[in-house]
């Protein structure tokens, strides 16, 4: 079963990469795929890589891009958990976000048809809501990449990294019934520009941000 431990060691493998060559990293998603071998290759030494979901298919526990359990409003870089009631500035509902890599529980595989377990189905997983015992979710992981090969670091840097953290924070508090939608969550900032005055004060901002919240956004720097 993956735990805090697990989450912890693949991060320090993959901060370690970026230490050692942190050019072989042109994009944020090249640290998302990295990411996912290294988890991949980690809970295949467990032999836990796969479950099976309960209409018989083997199902990955590893995934990019999965869904959040509810709607966002994620306009401005800001994060906020809206109702299903509540509509947008045109009257429609608001989106989905998306984790950019998960853990599946087995568990949850195990007692769900996969149309449940993928989560894209909104109303289908809303329907079966109330059925989830386990949490779907062992592991929430958020990467955010500031390129070398950008100018510089984006306008309002520190919004696009505590979006991200936000999420997390808000989904590690998600209940479905009685459980938790997730067991544990991390954010994780690498920095690929050398460092200045800029990147000096985004770091600032973060250790902030992490005391106002008891949060941990790790921070790992090229150099």
């Amino acid at each position: 079963m993956w735990n805090k431990n697990d989450s912890k060691k693949v991060l320090d493998r993959l901060a370690s990469a970026f230490r050692e060559t942190p050019r072989r990293f042109f994009t944020e998603h090249d640290l998302h795929s990295h990411l996912y071998n290294l988890v991949e290759k980690e809970l295949e030494s467990k032999d836990a890589l796969f479950a099976e979901s309960n209409d018989r298919f083997q199902v990955s526990l590893v995934h990019h891009e999965y869904p959040t359990p509810f709607r966002c409003d994620m306009s401005n870089k800001d994060f906020r958990l809206v109702e299903e009631s509540d509509r947008t500035n045109y009257g429609g509902f608001f989106k989905r976000g998306h984790y950019d890599l998960v853990v599946l529980n087995p568990d949850f595989v195990n007692k769900f048809d996969t149309i449940v377990v993928a989560g894209k189905n909104y109303k289908r997983f809303c329907k079966e809501k109330d059925k989830i015992d386990v949490p779907p979710l062992l592991w929430i992981c958020e990467i955010i990449f500031c390129s070398h090969v950008e100018e510089g670091l984006p306008k309002n840097m520190i919004k696009i990294v505590t979006q991200d953290a936000k999420k997390v924070i808000e989904s590690l508090k998600y209940k479905l019934g009685k459980v938790n939608f997730a067991d544990n969550g991390s954010t994780m900032c690498f920095i690929g520009i050398r460092p200045n005055e800029k990147t000096e004060r985004l770091i600032n901002q973060i250790r902030e941000f992490n005391r106002k919240n008891d949060f941990n956004i790790r921070v790992q720097t090229a150099v």
